[in-house]
């Protein structure tokens, strides 16, 4: 399999917190994101990403997280390959111990 860079969560929230040019990317289902998701995060489902990628600046970096961490590993190693920063956020939301919201957005 391939190799991504991946973030702990504690690396993740402090990124997060230091550094406004970090963005919260979540690639799961929107029912998935409805249900619970990180405060803040911005949904592109992993299956519209390949279309999607292009609106998103370059100029930022991404946390890539999905419920456990496999898809939003393939949406970090795409990420990379198309010229973004990205990092995956290692065990995804299941482990994710800070806060978390349900419902639209």
């Amino acid at each position: 399999m391939f190799q991504v860079p991946e973030v702990s969560y504690e690396e993740a929230k402090r990124m997060l917190e230091e550094d406004s040019n970090v963005i919260l990317l979540d690639v799961r289902t929107p029912q998935e994101h409805a249900q619970l998701r990180i405060p803040n995060s911005k949904l592109i489902p992993l299956d519209e990403l390949r279309y999607a990628y292009k609106d998103l600046p370059k100029d930022k970096k991404y946390i890539v997280y999905c419920r456990s961490g496999e898809r939003s590993a393939f949406a970090t190693y795409f990420l990379r390959h198309m010229g973004y920063e990205a990092y995956n956020l290692a065990g995804g939301i299941l482990i994710w111990p800070y806060e978390k919201v349900s419902g639209i957005d």
